[in-house]
């Protein structure tokens, strides 16, 4: 497994670390968290019968990969033996013998960790059944190179942050609410996983606060932008055309309010006053297309 440092194999065919996953999978998925399952009858040795390979989205680099391991193959002791005597003692194992003959379950569990790369086994309590064949257990294959998985993409989205902060410095018009639940950043690196959520201009974070959120315009009036304290989305683009506002009723849940638009998001308590204030300015602004939901917490 030796060329696990410099990409991953598909069967017989090998894809560089940074091979796009629309490239490997091409149209299985359209957008968001890019997962699919392809049928792959080896994999560095081993019978397998498919291959689950993840990216940030479809138009980001694969980095990670999980191999079926064929039921028909060898034996579950002498997989993680093969895998012991090529890459070394396991980082760490855990075994849990009492899930012995449960599918669902894991007996065991092996990591390696190999540079920009790690390893891990996982064997099942009992044969597990799929649509590409019965398996006893997963290999998988991580490539965690953040830096370079981000190099291609990092300048545009430099760029458009420096867009974003210019346009703050002159902003025309800007409209703030404070909801009752602090705001969670979403997790990045954002080049990577939703290149459309920008760091929100250093002026708008302090102004907001954990508690705030704006809707706010360029120097125009024409460009409208909404932002929390840590994340910003500019209003109007394919991505970000389209914003759902939900008021959900407190049923077995305690209900909740909230704004999305693609993956920026912020929610409060149901009936609140900043959420629907909100979204009575959003449906002034040209261009974008205010969905409603309703319903009950259930």
């Amino acid at each position: 497994m030796d060329d696990t440092a410099q990409g991953f194999l598909i069967g017989a065919t090998f894809h560089a670390w940074g091979t796009l996953f629309e490239t490997v999978a091409p149209g299985t998925v359209d957008a968001g968290y890019a997962s699919t399952e392809i049928a792959c009858p080896s994999a560095y040795g081993f019978a397998t019968v498919s291959a689950t390979i993840t990216a940030p989205r479809p138009d980001r680099p694969v980095m990670g990969l999980a191999y079926e391991l064929a039921a028909s193959g060898p034996p579950a002791k002498d997989v993680f033996a093969q895998l012991v005597i090529r890459l070394g003692a396991p980082t760490r194992i855990d075994r849990e013998e009492e899930n012995a003959g449960n599918e669902s379950a894991v007996v065991l569990h092996a990591q390696w960790s190999r540079d920009d790369s790690a390893i891990a086994l996982s064997l099942y309590g009992a044969a597990r059944p799929s649509e590409f064949g019965d398996s006893i257990g997963a290999l998988y294959l991580t490539w965690d190179n953040v830096a370079a998985a981000c190099a291609p993409f990092i300048d545009p989205w430099r760029a458009a942050n420096d867009d974003l902060a210019a346009a703050a410095t002159v902003a025309a018009k800007v409209h703030t609410f404070t909801v009752a639940y602090p705001i969670d950043p979403l997790p990045g690196p954002a080049c990577l996983h939703h290149p459309e959520i920008l760091k929100t201009p250093a002026p708008f974070a302090v102004r907001l606060g954990p508690l705030g959120f704006a809707l706010w315009s360029d120097a125009t009036g024409t460009r409208w932008h909404l932002s929390t304290a840590t994340d910003s989305i500019v209003l109007g683009e394919p991505e970000s055309s389209t914003v759902q506002v939900m008021e959900v009723e407190p049923a077995k849940g305690g209900g909740f309010a909230g704004l999305e638009v693609g993956p920026w998001s912020v929610r409060c308590a149901f009936g609140s006053r900043a959420i629907a204030d909100a979204a009575r300015e959003l449906e002034k602004l040209p261009g974008l297309t205010v969905v409603r939901h309703g319903g009950y917490d259930v």
